[in-house]
């Protein structure tokens, strides 16, 4: 079998079968598809399935290392490969998987920079709440932070997935389409009820109201538009950037900044996880590391004899 028409059949898979977010079928197809790209000067324009071998893989990998990818990309690449010859055993496409000989690469978690509370307090008093679109930005703000959630799941929310307007949680659809519960405190409800309120012209009962509008979305542009995940990036972007100097001033930031307060204030390691929605609680404990880091800085800071 051509190796492409196994890509195409692996894709497959893992859209329909395996039930995967498109963001990630995508992402693997794309790794396969420069690894079949690598093969092509190594075995001529058609490359057959069963013609891979283990030192086709580690080219493709040494190559990609050499011009600079990143460790987590790196990881990624490993993954779509191993899963995919994987996939093709198990479908006995081939009499052998060459990846049961790949060494296992580790990866070396980034442990990311966390804007303080006194920062994120700050920031939230920059955008210009006279304006719709400063409310807007402070709603935004607000329920990044006030929530951890990711950028894609907060885009997606319409106004009924909030109501009742008085509750404190919200469902939302994480990766691989899985629904989790999270919670949002009294700042993020007052700021997105205000800009609620502005929007659609919304005055007394807030709640009774909104009824009207459920299925628009929760944030959207001035031509009431949903927002886009470019726009949130922007807007996160500039009022970070105002108030703190960190690497990659993006919405990721703000979930940083939500979990690594959470942990700082005695919050459960495992209702982190759950908040964040991480299928594995080794992704979350990085987040214990940054908290150890905050501690050693005030001790250091703070005691005489540090």
């Amino acid at each position: 079998m051509l190796l492409d028409v196994a890509i195409e059949r692996f894709r497959a898979h893992l859209d329909h079968e395996r039930d995967l977010s498109p963001r990630t079928v995508e992402a693997y197809a794309s790794d396969l598809a420069l690894f079949a790209a690598s093969l092509e000067g190594r075995h001529g324009d058609t490359v057959e399935l069963d013609d891979v071998s283990i030192d086709d893989i580690r080219a493709f990998l040494r190559a990609e290392v050499s011009r600079g990818l990143s460790n987590r990309s790196m990881m990624r690449r490993v993954s779509a490969i191993r899963s995919f010859f994987h996939y093709a055993l198990r479908k006995k496409l081939i009499a052998s998987d060459p990846t049961a000989h790949l060494g296992q690469q580790p990866s070396r978690k980034t442990v990311p920079t966390i804007i303080s509370a006194e920062r994120i307090e700050k920031m939230m008093s920059l955008p210009d709440t006279s304006t719709l679109k400063g409310l807007r930005d402070r709603a935004v703000l607000e329920f990044l932070y006030g929530t951890g959630v990711r950028l894609r799941e907060m885009v997606a929310l319409d106004i009924g997935d909030f109501l009742p307007v008085g509750g404190d949680t919200i469902r939302v659809l994480g990766k691989g389409s899985k629904e989790r519960v999270v919670a949002f405190g009294r700042e993020a409800r007052r700021a997105m009820h205000s800009y609620w309120a502005d929007r659609f012209g919304i005055h007394g009962d807030v709640e009774e109201q909104l009824l009207r509008f459920r299925k628009e979305p929760a944030f959207a542009t001035e031509r009431e538009v949903r927002i886009s995940r470019r726009t949130v990036q922007r807007i996160a972007q500039r009022y970070i950037s105002l108030v703190a100097s960190v690497s990659g001033a993006s919405p990721h930031a703000l979930r940083h900044a939500f979990a690594t307060h959470l942990l700082d204030n005695g919050a459960d390691l495992r209702a982190v996880q759950e908040l964040l929605g991480h299928a594995s609680l080794s992704t979350t404990q990085i987040y214990t590391h940054v908290s150890i880091e905050h501690l050693k800085a005030v001790y250091k800071k703070a005691h005489p004899r540090a």
